[in-house]
């Protein structure tokens, strides 16, 4: 069943009232009848019309009356939904207040990790610094090395050629 929006339940309601003033500005006060003996067919006949008429406003009063019992059932179920609404919107309200509080923790968090990181970053950029310096002096114990060898190398060979040179010729 579709909900009525808010402006047409108003626009019923005022229809309701004007009809309901409209049927009791109709509704005369009532005459005490002067018993009349005289039995015209023209009273009797107006008497049936004011009777069907009066019948006629009975059954509409019904009706209207209906009409605004269903109308106090339908604003309860609004008034409930509504209610609901209400709920979930404070509800959620609460969700995004701590969502909020949420965020900011985190945010905090990442400016210390930010700056923890610049500091790693700061202490990883010494120690690159450091690295390349222990690489070159690494090249250059190598390189210290390698003419140390050639120089025991150069050494050895002197030393066998005086070896030989030593020891008596007929060996």
């Amino acid at each position: 069943m579709n909900q009525p929006t808010r402006e047409e339940f108003e626009e019923f309601k005022q229809e309701i009232r004007q009809e309901v003033r409209q049927l009791r500005e109709q509704r005369t006060e009532e005459i005490k009848a002067v018993r009349v003996e005289v039995a015209s067919e023209d009273v009797i006949n107006r008497m049936k019309v004011l009777e069907q008429g009066q019948q006629e406003l009975k059954e509409d009063t019904i009706v209207l009356k209906d009409d605004v019992g269903v109308l106090k059932i339908e604003m309860q179920g609004a008034r409930a939904d509504i209610s609901n609404i209400k709920a979930t919107q404070s509800d959620h309200s609460e969700f995004f207040i701590q969502h909020g509080q949420r965020l900011s923790t985190i945010e905090t968090k990442q400016d210390a990790h930010t700056e923890v990181l610049g500091q790693i970053v700061n202490i990883s950029e010494g120690h690159t610094k450091r690295f390349d310096q222990i690489d070159a002096s690494i090249t250059e114990l190598r390189s210290g090395i390698t003419e140390l060898r050639s120089g025991i190398t150069e050494q050895d060979q002197k030393l066998d050629l005086i070896l030989k040179l030593m020891q008596p010729k007929g060996e």
